[in-house]
Parts: structure tokens; sequence; C-alpha cells
């Protein structure tokens, strides 16, 4: 079962983009011109309407307490796009949320497993996975306990968890944390392994059970994606498919097509075409973009 912001599902059988925002606030860090906020909603919808002509079934929107999350919007979107939409339970990381400080692992973990099981921020749309992070420079005590937490939410409610690593050796020091913790890799999501210097950079962290997000497709500022397509081919021959989830991460206004950017149909448009040039099969990609993410969506109970 997949939970939506409009209801659950059995399943959805087709492409999903694992690791996107349709709605985010980061002018804390990159100032008002980057925020995809209510104003820009016309331009998601537009957006998502041309993935879904290359076969879009569902979208993750990883958007989480102190990033701008809107349910509200996000239900909205969904229905106006015919689109299923996942919204995420979890706290931000940089800054991390006063909440964060002064709440004990228990009080965290309630209020992900309420917003799992009962609905985020006094809405009646319940979040589909639980996303937390670390951001660069030493790992904070609180991240400890905010992890702790998310992988209690994770064995009371079935979700999932996904990652955020600011840096590729950070996801040593996630999955220890919530494998200590209880959780089964292989119910862990690694986001920005596209950051991996190499192959064997991520095979190390694939060794230990977790998906992989090679998630900012279309990025080109952080990646260009002839070195992404590389990479994915290299983790394919390496028989990484079943761990790998690909996806485009896009998080800021200028990335949607009015600005300019290759949305959220980059992976479609732009990536594929490249990864079978490498000689990656529609096998490969099917198990990438379908069975894993329909994989990590179900809940476990």
């Amino acid at each position: 079962m997949i939970r939506t912001v409009t209801g659950d599902l059995a399943a959805i059988t087709g492409p999903i983009l694992c690791h996107e925002h349709l709605q985010i606030d980061l002018c804390c860090q990159k100032g008002p011109d980057v925020v995809l906020g209510e104003a820009d909603q016309e331009d998601v919808i537009n957006d998502l309407g041309a993935a879904m002509k290359f076969g879009l079934k569902a979208v993750v929107d990883l958007s989480v307490f102190g990033s701008g999350r809107n349910a509200p919007g996000l239900r909205q979107i969904s229905e106006r796009a015919g689109l299923p939409v996942i919204c995420a339970a979890g706290f931000y990381w940089d800054p991390t949320p006063q909440a964060v400080y002064d709440s004990p692992i228990e009080v965290l973990r309630d209020i992900m497993i309420r917003e799992v099981t009962e609905g985020v921020e006094g809405t009646d749309i319940r979040a589909g996975i639980i996303k937390i992070g670390t951001h660069r420079g030493a790992i904070i005590p609180e991240a400890d306990k905010l992890f702790k937490a998310a992988a209690m939410a994770s064995l009371a409610t079935g979700a999932a968890v996904v990652t955020h690593t600011s840096a590729v050796d950070q996801a040593f020091w996630h999955l220890d944390t919530l494998e200590r913790a209880g959780m089964d890799p292989a119910r862990i999501l690694i986001s920005h392994m596209g950051a991996a210097k190499d192959i064997v950079e991520l095979v190390e962290v694939a060794r230990r059970g977790s998906l992989l997000g090679i998630d900012k497709v279309g990025f080109i500022a952080r990646r260009s994606n002839a070195e992404l397509a590389d990479l994915v081919r290299d983790a394919c021959e390496a028989g990484l498919e079943k761990q790998i989830i690909l996806s485009s991460d896009v998080a800021r206004r200028d990335r949607l097509m009015r600005h300019g950017g290759s949305s959220y149909g980059a992976v479609f448009s732009d990536f594929f075409p490249m990864l079978r040039e490498r000689g990656v099969s529609a096998g490969q990609i099917d198990v990438m973009m379908c069975r894993n993410p329909q994989r990590i969506l179900n809940l476990a109970h």
C-alpha cells in the first residue's frame, strides 16, 4: 500500500520520481528567488503534465517541517494534475528547527508517527515516507536524536526513511545510526549519491544494502547529466540497479521550464537517452524507475 496526499493506493504501476519538491522554501539559505510556493503552482502543474506525457505515474515531495512543506498545496497539485503525490513526514536540518533541540526523542517520534497515521500540520493529509538529513560539517547531537526518532517512527508505521547527505561519507553514519535503532537497510534510501566520485565509492555504500539516490538529474550546476549517466552505467554493470533510484530533486524556481530549467521531465527527456547510449537496458531502467520506488514507498505494515 502506498500512502498519497489524496488517499492510499494498492500500488502504482509505472515510473515514479522519488525525490522531488513541488512546494519548498529554502530562502533562509539561498534567498527568496528560489522559493517554490503557491505562486508557482500553475507552472509546477504544467511541468508535471509534460513529464506525464513521458509516462510519469507518481511523484514524491520530500519537503518537511522547516523547509516549506505545504500539504494542502500538494493535494491541490495532485488533484489538478491528476497525478499521485506522496508527502513526507520529518524535520529539516539546515537550520535544524528549534523543536528538534527542545523535544525528547519520544516527542519527535510521536510527531512523525502522527504525520503518517493521522495527518501533517493539523490536516488530514497523511505522509507516506519519512525524511531527515544532516548538514555539512560535524554531525550535531540533535541529528543523532532525530535519526533515532525517525527509525522508531518507521518501525511503528511501516514508512521508509529517506536521508539527505551533504557529503557522501555521511551515508555511513546515517546507516549506522538507523540500523542500530533497529531499521532494515532495505527500508532506507540514502540521497545524493550522485556526488560519489566514482563507482568504488558508490559500491562501498551499496554494500550496506540500502537504496541509493542518483537524484539531481538536470541540476547541472552540481554535476553534468553525462557524468551521472556514466555513474549509473557503472552501477548497473556492478549489478546495483536494484538499489538505484533516479530523480531530479527540483528544489528551486529557476529549475522550472518557465525559467529555462528541464524540470521534472529531465530524467525522461534528457537522461534516459544517455543511459541507453551507454548500454543500460530498458529492463534496468524499469527497475530503477518503477520497481525500486514501488518497493520503498510500500508501507511495511
